[in-house]
């Protein structure tokens, strides 16, 4: 007989196919945090970077770390210099807490940042960046007291991190549409914002479309108009969010 087949195997795809069927954002929140708890991680953050102008509170899509923590991080400012943050500059690949206090020269300021975690209880974690098709940055991190971080247990989380977050996205999407009302976009506005939204500029958008550079500006100030977004990467964001445009 062979070996066993290894818990790790399995269970991502099972919390694939379970996640896959709920529609809750309450019931999608415990499915996560009940499997991150497998791992031993007790918490889990999970956020978009903001677009211009667009408020931090809005892009936290799911957040259960302690509140005296969060109190804290705040209040310190950490989010200026903490050292898991601007690991997020040097690379897009996931990595733990472990990995940055080991291959970093941190300052002794820094280090502490992630050391004061262990006062809520908390002493490591995993960062998994998420990279759109426009270029855009999420975050899917977990953290708890002494997780397993071993290479099957990385390679399963990341998996469950990126289907979380997809999951967490697509039910707030769907409240943020029954919600937020907005005039529609008309076909060409869609047009000329996928195109802006690929990085065209309003002469390249208006040859593809065979109208002029004054007409793709036009069609984009109205979208703006629209979508209440002062700056045409935030009406992009809103646009993707709306689902009036997709990458």
């Amino acid at each position: 007989m062979g070996a066993p087949a290894s818990p790790y195997a399995h269970r991502p795809l099972d919390f694939v196919e379970k996640i896959e069927s709920l529609t809750d954002f309450d019931a999608i929140c415990a499915a996560i945090s009940e499997e991150l708890a497998w791992y031993g991680f007790s918490c889990v953050t999970s956020f978009m970077m903001p677009g211009p102008g667009e408020p931090q509170r809005n892009c936290v899509q799911l957040n259960t770390r302690p509140q005296g923590y969060l109190d804290h991080y705040v209040e310190n400012n950490y989010v200026l210099r903490d050292p898991l943050v601007t690991e997020l500059r040097n690379t897009v690949q996931p990595f733990s807490w472990s990995d940055v206090v080991e291959r970093r020269d941190l300052t002794r300021a820094d280090r502490r940042i992630v050391e004061e975690a262990d006062e809520f209880d908390v002493n490591n974690g995993l960062v998994v960046p998420i990279v759109t098709l426009s270029g855009s940055l999420s975050v899917f991190s977990p953290c708890g007291r002494d997780p397993d971080l071993s290479p099957d247990a990385r390679r399963a989380v990341e998996l469950i991190s990126l289907y979380s977050h997809q999951a967490l996205k697509r039910v707030l999407v769907d409240r943020m549409r029954s919600s937020e009302a907005h005039t529609p976009l008309t076909p060409r506005e869609r047009e000329v914002m996928h195109w802006i939204a690929a990085g065209k500029s309003d002469h390249e958008v208006a040859a593809i479309l065979n109208i002029s550079a004054g007409t793709v500006n036009l069609h984009v100030e109205r979208a703006k108009r629209k979508l209440d977004a002062f700056r045409r990467t935030f009406a992009v964001v809103k646009a993707i969010r709306l689902g009036e445009i997709s990458l």
